[in-house]
């Protein structure tokens, strides 16, 4: 009859201890989290690169339109305004990801739950300082809250007529046959020769307003319909042609231009007919 050598039968046999079956158990848990922590970290810095990367893209598409063709022109503003409005939901998606990812529990070997990493505020990145000193403090803020008064004759023209560019300095810049395509061509202009002053419409507490609404903003939010300019600065866009040529023209003064330097390329719907409207008339 044969002899039972079962391990426990056998003298000096092994048998795993408790701990040692709890260390080995500890260490999946740990190679598992660890996996997971780096998954997370490769999505949020692809959820922070979001925002940069389609501003980019924007910038290329615009380039890329054919100004000189009309036909190719206008299929291009449909495209840009399509593009536009799904950035903005895009972006708030990207947005509330990564808020929400942040707050994921890390752990590390001997360590626990660790705290959630410190946001990067890539929502509202800290506003570059400005290149120049504020003006001493007076009792008024740098930018007046703009009470606009649009001029009602100038109104009704516009009313028959569509922007299509603009000059600046003697320099010519085309733009679709659209206000808010053509507010968003300036804006990048501007904002490419002086990003400090335009950058700071959106931190000044009492900046340019319409209506106590605020027209620039960091978060898209704060806006009614918000218009990306760079990252984090918004414009308002959903102004009526007399009321954005009034804001037009402090934002040529507060970029250091005289309203000399700057002409609107005009055309009419119907006809086509090309004039020049001057802001400093």
């Amino acid at each position: 009859m044969r002899q039972s050598t079962r391990g426990s039968d056998l003298p000096g046999a092994w048998e795993p201890q408790a701990g040692q079956t709890s260390e080995k158990r500890g260490g999946k848990e740990m190679a598992k989290q660890a996996g997971i922590d780096e998954t997370l970290r490769a999505v949020r810095q692809q959820l922070e690169q979001t925002r940069p990367q389609l501003e980019v893209l924007s910038g290329a598409i615009w380039d890329a339109i054919n100004h000189d063709d009309s036909a190719a022109l206008e299929e291009g503003v449909r495209f840009k305004q399509s593009y536009n409005e799904r950035r903005q939901q895009l972006e708030r998606a990207a947005a509330d990801m990564l808020a929400l990812l942040r707050g994921w529990p890390q752990s590390g070997p001997g360590a626990g739950t660790a705290k959630p990493e410190p946001a990067a505020a890539v929502e509202v990145p800290t506003p570059p300082a400005p290149t120049s000193e504020p003006p001493a403090a007076t009792g008024a803020p740098m930018v007046q809250d703009a009470k606009l008064a649009p001029d009602a004759k100038l109104a009704r023209e516009l009313e028959k007529k569509v922007p299509f560019g603009f000059v600046l300095s003697g320099q010519t810049f085309t733009s679709a046959s659209a206000w808010p395509l053509f507010y968003e061509a300036l804006l990048q202009e501007l904002y490419a020769r002086a990003p400090e002053k335009i950058s700071h419409l959106a931190d000044v507490a009492a900046g340019l307003q319409y209506e106590s609404n605020p027209l620039f903003a960091r978060v898209p939010d704060s806006l009614g319909d918000p218009l990306p300019i760079a990252e984090a600065l918004y414009a308002e866009a959903g102004l009526d042609p007399p009321i954005l040529i009034e804001v037009i023209k402090r934002l040529i003064r507060v970029t250091g231009y005289s309203l000399d330097s700057f002409k609107i390329l005009l055309k009419e719907k119907n006809r086509g007919t090309v004039e020049t409207l001057s802001l400093a008339a």
